[in-house]
């Protein structure tokens, strides 16, 4: 689904310094703005895996996600997981991978659906192990497997499966989009701290008329810097179809502080009408394996 101009702008124009710093619980913890994560998160929804009879069980391309995405000629991974598994070498192995924003980038170009091979003994007889694994289908869901067996995190690994399976359908590539997004986000996000930063001028300064202009016109200048780049993001975005999140979508990694996307899947204030949740990589750096690239 694309983004359209008039979403983005009726969303986003409004984003105040508030929403920079959410949550915390007053223990100091930094929180990236869910503008930010909602564009940057790594999104899963719970899928029903193959059908199975017996020890039988059909091809993953079966799955109605993927079925579906191929319909569309769009994109889909499927991450299999073992709930019965060690809950905390789960979430540790999830907050390592997933807080990347240039992978959560390349992950939104994807239908994502998550399979907890332990629901059913044919899936965990076949997957139980090799999970974790992603399973990353094109649009005419021929498959790339990308075991992270052990509960080692490769970003490199799944983000060259993504790559490859995007290829020709995201112009001029996935990685290159990843890259030019990846900059837009981080300069809207510090123009976000710009804005927090002009608030609190303007708070300060009370009844102090010439202080209160100066906030007030450096938080218009900032508003105008803010328009611009969400225009360009609508450009941007516009030549490249983005799936539809599901409004069932979980942000993964988040490290205990994360939820759902909101409205639709992606949360308001993000890309569309519903959008990413908390976490992500920070600005500089580069991907690195299994982990931020540094904040």
């Amino acid at each position: 689904m694309r983004l359209s101009s008039v979403v983005v702008t009726a969303a986003l124009l409004s984003l105040t310094a508030d929403a920079f710093a959410q949550g915390g619980g007053g223990r100091g913890r930094w929180q990236r703005a869910e503008e930010i994560t909602n564009r940057v998160g790594s999104f899963f929804a719970d899928v029903q895996g193959p059908a199975t009879e017996g020890e039988k069980v059909a091809d993953l391309s079966t799955v109605e996600l993927v079925r579906a995405a191929k319909g569309a000629n769009q994109l889909t991974v499927l991450y299999l997981h073992d709930s019965s598994g060690d809950q905390d070498v789960r979430d540790k192995f999830e907050q390592a991978l997933f807080n990347n924003d240039e992978l959560g980038i390349e992950l939104g170009c994807f239908h994502c659906g998550r399979i907890d091979v332990s629901k059913d003994p044919a899936l965990a007889a076949i997957y139980g192990t090799k999970v974790p694994m992603f399973v990353v289908f094109d649009a005419d869901s021929k498959a790339t497997e990308v075991a992270m067996t052990g509960y080692k995190p490769s970003v490199s690994s799944l983000s060259k499966a993504l790559e490859k399976a995007a290829s020709g359908t995201i112009k001029p590539s996935l990685a290159t989009y990843a890259k030019q997004y990846g900059g837009l986000v981080r300069d809207l996000e510090q123009l976000l701290t710009k804005k927090k930063r002009a608030s609190e001028e303007l708070t300060k300064a009370g009844e102090d008329k010439a202080k209160r202009k100066a906030a007030e016109k450096e938080i218009a200048s900032l508003e105008g810097e803010e328009k611009k780049l969400l225009e360009k993001e609508t450009e941007m975005l516009n030549k490249v179809r983005l799936p539809e999140r599901s409004a069932s979508a979980e942000r993964l990694g988040t490290r205990g502080w994360g939820g759902r996307g909101g409205e639709g899947g992606r949360g308001e204030g993000g890309r569309g009408e519903g959008g990413r949740g908390e976490g992500g990589r920070g600005g500089e750096g580069g991907r690195g394996e299994g982990g931020r690239g540094g904040n």
